[in-house]
């Protein structure tokens, strides 16, 4: 198998891969969008919430902000607990949801949440988890799509939404496919 980086700028990788089949494109394919875990937020407690802004509305908004961790120390399943806490007038940003982990936060810094009038406040805790795409579409970290080259293998196109770098996103759904060959291999010798 042969693979060629052709050009990454903007959170967008493509590169190709030749000598294999649609098979294998399209595991990878899947394995990126459904089995590499990123954090995203799963439970708000909300403590106080006067803004314009129901609080599943607020907390629709929080589970969708890209939280960046490399997940380097943290499995899937596991949580990091953050806060935000805000009193109008003004604009409440991605910025003020404080982590109590400094390696995992929010990684764009100016997206609006909701905006404050004078006297409204937002008091929120939450749990950042550590999901993947199968169980809902806040936990992909990347889009990837393919095309195939006639006869010249498959150029891949993956576009991250921050969570990881594309190099430690492919680096994962590849050793996630080797997981999987593993056991299916292993259960293959109990038949």
């Amino acid at each position: 198998m042969e693979v060629k980086k052709v050009s990454e700028k903007g959170g967008i990788l493509k590169f190709s891969v030749k000598e294999t089949d649609s098979a294998f494109a399209n595991a990878l394919r899947r394995t990126v969008m459904n089995n590499v875990p990123i954090f995203a937020v799963e439970d708000v407690s909300v403590f106080e919430n006067n803004s314009v802004l129901f609080d599943e509305f607020l907390a629709h908004r929080l589970a969708m902000l890209p939280i960046r961790s490399g997940l380097k120390n943290y499995g899937e399943g596991e949580s990091v607990t953050m806060t935000l806490e805000k009193e109008g007038p003004g604009m409440v940003y991605s910025k003020d949801v404080k982590s109590t982990d400094t390696k995992v936060e929010v990684l764009e810094k100016m997206i609006p949440l909701v905006k404050l009038k004078k006297g409204q406040r937002v008091k929120l805790e939450m749990k950042a988890v550590a999901g993947t795409g199968k169980e809902h579409a806040k936990w992909q970290p990347a889009i990837a799509a393919y095309e195939q080259q006639g006869e010249d293998g498959f150029l891949f196109m993956l576009e991250t939404h921050g969570n990881l770098d594309n190099a430690e996103i492919i680096k994962s759904a590849v050793e996630r496919l080797k997981e999987k060959a593993a056991e299916f291999k292993k259960a293959l010798k109990d038949i």
